[in-house]
């Protein structure tokens, strides 16, 4: 689905629309755990609005499964026209094992991951309702910043990002801007704030 936010909905700061982006991802995780009866945290943000469960061995988070994702298209931010809007997609019945053998391995559904039917109609209502409150603490200038920190999968582990047009780069995730929405991955000892881009592999897991 796509949903439309409106100027007088946005944050007052253009280069703030990415929490937007954010907002929709928490809330859809939110609202997904509770529809398919998962355990709080087992849906995660892979950096920037992937949404994705955890695999896990023995307590620690070894890989992940995509699940779904927020994506947003915006124009004339900052003015009066401004205009965004957020694609959200989720797998909720579909079995990608029917599928591509290698999407069965990188992506899963909630009624495959949870083993029960799921309501989507429930989880569009439930997310609407989540969406309200959030979008209304960013209006006021307040953003979850600490909801969205403890959602990230990366930290910790070793990526290669895919840069686009600046190629590609390889480094550990050491943390996540609150204020820029940017990935900081640590590349020979120095950090980057990475603002834009895409984890194109996973080179390690964190291990604890």
């Amino acid at each position: 689905m796509s949903l439309a936010v409106r100027a007088d909905s946005l944050p007052t700061e253009p280069e703030r629309a990415w929490r937007v982006g954010a907002e929709f991802a928490l809330a859809l995780a939110d609202a997904a755990e509770d529809a398919a009866a998962l355990l709080i945290g087992g849906l995660a943000l892979k950096w920037p609005n992937d949404l994705v469960l955890r695999n896990e061995e023995g307590g620690v988070t070894t890989g992940f499964r995509k699940v779904g994702g927020a994506l947003m298209e915006a124009s004339d931010l900052g003015g009066p026209n401004a205009t965004l809007i957020v694609g959200i997609g989720l797998n909720v019945r579909g079995d990608p094992s029917r599928l591509d053998a290698a999407l069965a391995a990188t992506a899963t559904s909630l009624e495959l991951a949870s083993g029960r039917p799921v309501d989507r109609e429930a989880i569009f209502d439930d997310l609407v309702a989540r969406l309200e409150g959030r979008l209304a603490a960013l209006r006021s200038g307040r953003f979850d910043v600490s909801s969205w920190r403890a959602r990230q999968l990366l930290d910790g582990w070793e990526v290669e990002l895919d840069l686009g047009a600046e190629g590609h780069l390889q480094g550990r995730v050491v943390g996540f801007d609150g204020s820029s929405g940017a990935l900081i991955l640590s590349v020979d000892g120095t950090e980057r704030a990475i603002s834009t881009g895409e984890v194109a592999r996973v080179v390690r897991a964190a291990t604890p």
